[in-house]
């Protein structure tokens, strides 16, 4: 009987040791401007220096976010006067840098931008990331310093986001419901699913036996119940037009994703089914002109302050 008991204790022991592991990727991506700069070369085929030539010169801004975090981002003013303002947030483990590759589809458009790194991110400081839960309060953080700063209001504001990025501006569009508009590329559903249908396609379905204490721990040390970082019950708040974005191709997070907080969406939005080619946020490099088409149709209909 005591056997047992020791066999049971070393179990529960080993148990909690593999979950505080599996947490620890979780909390820590793995980003800098370096990293960035070399998906550039090896994805996109061109150069950090090339797709920074169709931007105007910035001046680097920070601010501190509602918990303190330092969020540090550059704001690009068009050397025309612009009629609005898009912010762009970039995905896992990525930069400001990564949001280089939607500034092509963007071209018919009259706008200042503002990219930045999020918490956890790049230059921002090292807080733990939230799956789009205390990334959208510094989505709307941005937001605000914006408008104070820039002078575009409400609906001359446009969010752009791709994965990461991407649930977070629907996350945060369930507060700020008067915002211009929302482009999503290959947004996650929840935190949850965003990280165990990826640990399921790569170690296999016993994972989801560590899913209960991993997310236990993920909540714990970041002070956030991961089930409210969830685009899916989001979305049925949102107010703005959204304009969603996958590739039936994509191999990290699946295009049901999509399927799914589309369904919850209101009827200004629209959901582009991609069959391209491209893996995650890449048709946007594979097929600009496409790409670019569907941006601006779907901007003339919204009819905002957003085309040339």
């Amino acid at each position: 009987m005591e056997l047992l008991f020791w066999l049971f204790f070393f179990l529960i022991c080993l148990y909690s040791c593999i979950s505080w592991l599996a947490s620890i990727p979780i909390l820590s991506p793995v980003s800098s401007s370096k990293i960035s700069q070399e998906t550039i070369k090896n994805d996109w085929g061109t150069s950090y220096e090339e797709m920074i030539k169709l931007l105007p010169e910035h001046q680097n801004f920070s601010i501190h976010s509602f918990d303190g975090t330092l969020i540090k981002g550059k704001y690009f003013k068009s050397n025309k006067e612009a009629k609005s303002l898009i912010i762009g947030m970039h995905g896992w483990c990525g930069t400001w840098i990564d949001m280089l590759k939607y500034i092509p589809v963007l071209k018919d458009c009259s706008f200042d931008l503002i990219l930045y790194d999020h918490r956890a991110h790049g230059a921002s400081d090292k807080s733990h990331p939230t799956g789009g839960y205390n990334e959208a309060k510094d989505l709307l953080a941005i937001t605000e310093w914006a408008e104070k700063n820039t002078g575009f209001k409400d609906q001359q504001i446009g969010w752009l986001g791709c994965s990461w990025g991407g649930s977070t501006a629907l996350i945060a569009g369930a507060t700020k419901r008067d915002i211009g508009f929302i482009i999503a590329d290959a947004p996650f559903q929840n935190w949850y699913s965003a990280i165990f249908e990826r640990a399921e396609r790569t170690y296999g379905r016993w994972v989801k036996y560590l899913s209960i204490s991993v997310m236990k721990i993920v909540d714990w040390r970041t002070g956030v119940n991961h089930r409210e970082a969830s685009p899916l019950l989001a979305a049925k708040k949102i107010k703005a037009p959204v304009l969603l974005f996958h590739s039936k191709t994509d191999l990290s997070t699946s295009a049901q994703q999509s399927i799914n907080i589309f369904k919850n969406l209101n009827t200004q939005s629209e959901f582009h089914h991609l069959n391209w080619g491209g893996g995650h946020t890449l048709d946007v490099v594979l097929n600009k002109e496409k790409f670019q088409k569907i941006v601006n149709d779907f901007l003339k209909k919204i009819d905002g302050p957003f085309l040339k």
